[in-house]
């Protein structure tokens, strides 16, 4: 992903042979389809992921439409890309598909390799954003991620009824993903910015997704 992306496309899945799906993609990857594609590609796997079936998600991300709308015609015109697909659908059952846009948020994602994701249900984006913005920078400075990738983000294509945002924190690893919740969670900070949004937040999900390779 890029700092610059303002849509990124999540296509997940369930993997029944990860090998060959991590096969198959760089297979699809070194085709012109892929090596033309305007944007970055990513595969991630989520971790602890509740009742979602999906185990892993590829993620393209692009700057703009036009990069976007090359994707998809591109796509049409790969004869190489579309059987190599067909041969993914063979060790992958499709979840969901989502086309997603950041509302605001701060660093680059590409740099981080381990994400916590809250799926919410807002029912005042304004008015959440705004206590939002003020309360992630605070707390990145206290608890030392201020050089890490957080923000807030809602597909526009793909939506699911259960949630309307979704909010990422980005981390250097697993390690440090999973330390920083724990001690934003027992934080004050924390206790005050839940009571300011208990009226206009609901937390849906919540779930780890992990970086496992850049094509």
């Amino acid at each position: 992903m890029a700092v610059n992306a303002q849509y990124c496309a999540f296509f997940d899945f369930k993997a029944t042979e990860p090998e060959m799906v991590v096969s198959t993609l760089k297979g699809m990857m070194d085709t012109g389809w892929g090596k033309n594609i305007q944007g970055t590609k990513s595969l991630f796997s989520y971790q602890f992921n509740g009742p979602n079936q999906a185990t892993h998600s590829i993620q393209f991300c692009f700057p703009d439409e036009v990069a976007f709308a090359n994707f998809f015609t591109s796509w049409n015109l790969s004869t190489e890309a579309q059987l190599l697909g067909e041969k993914l659908g063979k060790f992958t059952e499709g979840i969901n598909q989502a086309l997603n846009t950041p509302l605001w948020y701060k660093n680059d994602w590409s740099n981080d390799q381990a994400f916590m994701i809250y799926q919410l249900d807002i029912s005042d984006t304004k008015a959440y954003l705004n206590i939002f913005k003020e309360f992630t920078q605070t707390m990145a400075k206290k608890l030392g991620f201020e050089n890490n990738s957080y923000g807030i983000g809602y597909p526009i294509i793909g939506k699911v009824k259960d949630f309307t945002h979704f909010v990422w924190m980005g981390a250097n690893d697993v390690e440090s993903s999973l330390r920083q919740t724990k001690q934003m969670l027992s934080d004050d900070l924390f206790a005050s910015f839940s009571k300011d949004v208990a009226g206009i937040r609901k937390v849906v999900t919540t779930t780890m997704m992990v970086r496992e390779m850049d094509f």
